[in-house]
């Protein structure tokens, strides 16, 4: 699939490919993070050799092992992921190179994530199990499928970047699940929107070539595609009931291997949603889990996600419980909240969603039944 691709956000170099970059990029310069397993690098390297790009300057620039392109994967971290995306786009002085290398890339061998999307019969079940199994291929991924009305949205984000990384980085995530989508059922799936956590780039219009839509927003708190629900039917060419089943059972047997991690989140978070209203200050988290703050920030850190990061979430997920609750005023939902006023709120969701909390409000509601 994304080859362990990370989902989100900005960087201080993101906007540098909006013009042609005849300049080799910056050296990489990688956060204290642990690398994942990618297909991505070799196939990259393979791929700038092939298109007349400097491939050794790439692997010397990112420390990867002499004859990298002959591997079926190579560690790298969330950080480098975009970075190498950005650098390769320099190298080929193709400022959208990542829309088209999910369709020209050759990786060797499928992850689990992939084999069990791939196997699936529809769009929804390939997107559902790309959304469950995708951390196997980054931990640090964060994806989700929402209903929304008669739409269904995929977001994608990168856990401990709440920024993202860079704009290639988010190109390349979304138009790899769009190049699934396309691929597998041999139709013109197009989403109805599409947006990203970065900054608007100078040229929009390849991006509405692309993906098939002029909706396409920047800023927002995630990346994501909105799709109609009606393209979630579609059937996969690639389906196969022997090959689905035998994928799931290997990855959720890693998926289990990797819950001690996930549980310590889930109990900090279940912490923050209990103080929602009052506040919620590290201090007291980190007192309640029996701990100083700095060990607790140390292992939401292990765990790929900050302790605001955390907080976003558990805010942004009990929302939209509230918000299911019509008898509910979005004053009353904003003070459960911990917010000051309505209006604070309303940036926030807007942030987290994209929507206003009244106009995600109506999208939940039960649709009426066909005459």
């Amino acid at each position: 699939m994304y080859g362990a691709a990370p989902g989100a956000g900005i960087t201080r170099n993101a906007g540098k490919h909006d013009q042609a970059c005849h300049n080799p990029c910056p050296v990489a310069r990688t956060r204290k993070e642990t690398p994942f397993q990618s297909g991505l690098v070799p196939a990259l390297v393979r791929f700038v050799r092939s298109h007349g790009g400097d491939a050794e300057l790439l692997v010397h620039r990112f420390g990867f092992s002499a004859g990298v392109e002959e591997h079926t994967d190579a560690p790298l971290t969330a950080v480098d992921f975009g970075q190498l995306l950005e650098a390769a786009s320099g190298e080929l002085d193709d400022p959208f190179l990542s829309l088209r290398l999910p369709a020209e890339l050759a990786p060797r061998t499928y992850g689990l994530a992939e084999l069990a999307m791939r196997a699936s019969p529809t769009v929804r079940e390939a997107l559902q199990r790309m959304v469950r199994y995708g951390p196997l291929e980054n931990d640090r991924l964060v994806l989700a499928l929402e209903e929304r009305g008669e739409h269904v949205a995929f977001t994608c984000r990168i856990s401990g970047h709440p920024r993202g990384l860079t704009r290639h980085a988010h190109e390349y995530v979304l138009a790899s699940v769009l190049t699934h989508a396309r691929t597998l059922t041999g139709l013109p799936v197009a989403p109805r929107a599409v947006w990203f956590i970065h900054a608007r780039p100078r040229l929009v219009e390849p991006l509405h070539r692309f993906f098939g839509t002029k909706e396409v927003d920047f800023g927002r708190a995630e990346c994501g595609l909105l799709f109609d629900a009606a393209w979630m039917g579609a059937r996969l060419t690639t389906a196969d009931p022997r090959l689905l089943a035998t994928a799931e059972q290997f990855a959720d047997t890693a998926l289990r291997a990797r819950a001690p991690v996930e549980d310590f989140t889930a109990t900090v978070a279940v912490r923050m949603e209990e103080a929602l209203e009052s506040g919620v200050d590290a201090e007291v988290i980190a007192a309640r889990l029996h701990m100083s703050k700095r060990t607790l920030q140390r292992r939401l850190e292990e765990a790929g996600i900050s302790f605001q990061e955390l907080v976003d979430r558990v805010r942004a997920e009990k929302a939209r419980t509230l918000l299911r609750d019509e008898q509910l005023e979005l004053a009353d939902v904003a003070f459960r909240l911990g917010f000051s006023d309505v209006s604070s709120f309303s940036r926030s969701f807007r942030r987290w969603t994209g929507v206003s909390p009244g106009r995600y409000r109506l999208l939940k509601q039960p649709q009426p039944p066909e005459p």
